[in-house]
């Protein structure tokens, strides 16, 4: 029996899948230079979503599009959506409002001029939009973003905002501005939230948590949002590398590897995606949400 056969799903809603493109060496430790792994492990996406007639969104990172960009040409090329992930993978609660902007327009013009299309979609490294740093959603709008995919809505130890809505929707930023707000698809349990979107959470977690949670968003009528990094498509990459790395880190970063493009593969198999582009054009109303700043402390 098929998967989708064995778990029938709401194969009317439209989920959006997307990739966080960046170097998992130079991202977790920004000093390091950028290596040319992240080339071969984004055409293994390339080719599993090719496999499935998948398009997807892909958050490209500057450093790497600036090393390599006919990858970037390359994921255009096979009709995927080519977005921005800032340009140095720096946390934004380590950037002054001013030093983000400059981050922002330098990523969206270096990938405006590799592909020659308008850049209007961002993801922050690690989801670092939080309460404190709301004020990022006025700076995208203000650089002529539209959508936004940064927001993690539940609160855990490093990101997240607790009580944000865990579908997408149109949100209102604190300076009045609108934009789409796509969070990643958590889970409902025992009456509680938990991560069931992608990376680590999908590597560890059982995959009838992902598909549940995929489920129950779209037996609501909502879109989830997915996402992955082309690293977790290289189960080898971090015992090869010439660096001292913390066996926690090692272990954390290595766990699930190893299965993770066949799961990649069944949840193509059993749900519907497309790029966020796609997701935005085939809904009509949009549910509404204003994030309200923080009192200063």
């Amino acid at each position: 029996m098929s998967p989708t056969a064995a778990h029938p799903v709401q194969s009317h809603v439209r989920n959006a899948i997307t990739i966080d493109v960046e170097d998992w060496l130079s991202a977790l430790y920004p000093q390091r230079p950028v290596t040319d792994r992240f080339v071969v492990n984004t055409r293994k996406v390339l080719q599993a979503l090719a496999t499935r007639q998948t398009r997807g969104t892909f958050f490209v990172l500057g450093r790497v599009a600036e090393k390599a960009p006919q990858i970037v040409r390359e994921i255009q090329a096979a009709g995927h959506e080519v977005q921005s992930h800032g340009y140095g993978h720096e946390l934004l609660h380590h950037l002054t409002p001013a030093r983000f902007r400059a981050d922002l327009e330098h990523s969206k013009k270096l990938l405006e001029d590799i592909t020659g299309c308008p850049v209007n979609g961002y993801r922050a490294p690690a989801f670092s939009i939080t309460t404190q740093t709301l004020w990022a959603l006025d700076v995208l709008a203000e650089t002529g973003f539209t959508y936004d995919s940064s927001v993690f809505p539940l609160r855990t130890r490093r990101y997240g905002i607790d009580g944000a809505p865990y579908y997408p929707h149109v949100l209102r930023t604190p300076g009045g501005h609108e934009l789409h707000e796509f969070p990643v698809a958590t889970y409902r349990l025992a009456g509680r939230r938990i991560p069931a979107g992608g990376g680590g959470y999908f590597r560890l977690f059982p995959y009838f948590v992902l598909r549940r949670g995929i489920r129950q968003l779209n037996v609501a009528g909502h879109p989830a949002t997915i996402y992955m990094h082309p690293y977790e498509y290289n189960p080898g990459e971090i015992s090869e590398l010439p660096y001292a790395i913390s066996w926690k880190t090692r272990l954390h970063q290595s766990l699930g590897r190893r299965w993770f493009p066949r799961r990649m593969d069944r949840l193509l198999t059993e749900f519907r995606f497309g790029s966020i582009r796609d997701v935005i054009a085939a809904v009509s109303d949009w549910p509404r949400h204003e994030h309200k700043p923080q009192p200063a402390e």
